[in-house]
């Protein structure tokens, strides 16, 4: 007698075929330099707007204009630090070319950061930008008229608000793409 359950796993297993080693390599390394060149464009707009921020605070004769800029730098910073944190892990040199559990690992683990992008890169300069406004928005209200410089701010506000807007939905649609590598890395797929 045969057990049908031992027979239907030997004949689904039966096909299972082993993943190219060298073209895991290759799709591991092509992976590793999308992340590391779009991290290099985040950290050198990092440091340009880190640049114009600090330039803000020091030529503002207003205070409160000062404190929105060092706090939308200390948020920079901030995601800075996120983004230096969520890079990929690197395989251990001494055990060779990525496996294939590893470099899945790395898809999730991007997949995660990208479809949470509103939390660790998004929120940490609102706080400056809300400061920043405010303090424009009182500086304006002593120059025009209280509707003109609430309308100035909201016309501000607005495409920044847009920007915010378009990077949440980019990540999410990164995500979903992601989700499909590692759908079809689950199916056997590279």
């Amino acid at each position: 007698m045969s057990d049908p359950l031992a027979t239907l796993w030997a004949q689904q297993h039966a096909d299972a075929v082993p993943p190219d080693a060298d073209a895991l390599a290759r799709a591991d390394a092509r992976f590793r330099r999308g992340i590391r060149r779009r991290d290099a464009i985040e950290y050198v707009a990092g440091l340009l707007g880190i640049g114009v921020f600090a330039h803000t605070a020091w030529q503002a004769p207003d205070w409160g204009i000062r404190i929105g800029c060092a706090a939308i730098i200390l948020g920079v910073l901030v995601v800075m630090r996120n983004l230096w944190k969520r890079r990929p892990q690197r395989p251990d040199s001494a055990l060779g070319a990525p496996s294939l559990a590893f470099h899945r690992a790395n898809l999730v683990a991007q997949r995660d950061t990208v479809a949470s992008v509103w939390r660790w890169y998004l929120a940490p300069p609102v706080p400056g930008m809300v400061l920043l406004l405010l303090a424009i928005l009182r500086v304006s209200a002593e120059r025009m008229p209280l509707w003109a410089a609430l309308l100035a701010m909201l016309l501000t506000a607005l495409p920044v608000a847009g920007v915010f807007w378009g990077i949440h939905r980019l990540n999410l649609a990164a995500a979903r793409r992601l989700q499909t590598m590692i759908d079809a890395l689950d199916r056997g797929e590279l």
